[in-house]
């Protein structure tokens, strides 16, 4: 479920508002495993009740089987809040994208407070946008790309304002069950939507429809220090 603040964050109802929501997502913490993502997580630390309730949040959902995803455009928007130190100290394993201007003294700065040496924010300097990514963890750190196919950029790059308007006027004429063929199918991936029944790790009834949840086993990625020469 998603709940989108854009135009709450700092209007009059948004007390009142959020305070609901957080009740809300606080009855769905049962135990059962959730991911709580927080996407332009500037939003959140603009608003002193969001913020104060991110703080308590990065303390507390582990015991509840929950963890948190927090992003942002910019580590900027972290190192001036208030909960900085909250969100460094709780989550040790960041992803972050490149930045050219990574070694210029102030940004460097910034770096610095969040963990990372002068090799690690030389290779954010060099790597390449849209294409590199840096994982920064307790068990090793490591540059890496997706290499995503163009089945996989259909199904996982599709966040754009006209993708969004797509995704809902194929929900509206196919259903859940028939979303995946129409989708691929729109993106001239037809060869793709005719390998849905042969998928052996998804759940096809009888018509070939797609449900709307598969499982993905999970995948052991050994996290090492990536060297990037000239």
């Amino acid at each position: 479920q998603a709940f989108e603040i854009e135009g709450l964050v700092g209007t009059g109802a948004a007390p009142a508002v959020l305070s609901y929501l957080f009740h809300r997502i606080g009855d769905r913490l049962d135990g059962r495993p959730t991911l709580l993502i927080i996407d332009e997580g500037w939003l959140a630390l603009d608003d002193d009740a969001f913020a104060e309730q991110l703080r308590e949040w990065l303390k507390t959902l582990r015991k509840k089987n929950a963890s948190v995803i927090f992003a942002t455009q910019s580590l900027s928007d972290i190192d001036g809040s208030s909960i900085a130190p909250a969100i460094i100290e709780s989550c040790p394993t960041r992803l972050l994208l490149p930045n050219e201007r990574a070694i210029e003294p102030q940004i460097t700065a910034i770096y610095r407070r969040f963990g990372l040496n002068d090799r690690q924010i030389e290779i954010l300097a060099r790597a390449t946008p849209k294409r590199d990514y840096y994982c920064q963890s307790r068990r090793g750190n490591r540059l890496f790309e997706l290499g995503l196919s163009d089945v996989g950029l259909a199904l996982c790059a599709a966040s754009s304002k006209s993708a969004q308007a797509l995704i809902a006027e194929i929900c509206a004429g196919h259903g859940q069950d028939g979303f995946l063929a129409a989708w691929l199918k729109a993106h001239g991936l037809d060869w793709a939507a005719e390998l849905i029944p042969d998928l052996t790790n998804l759940s096809i009834d009888a018509d070939g429809a797609f449900p709307a949840t598969a499982v993905v086993e999970d995948a052991d990625i050994d996290l090492e220090e990536e060297e990037v020469t000239p």
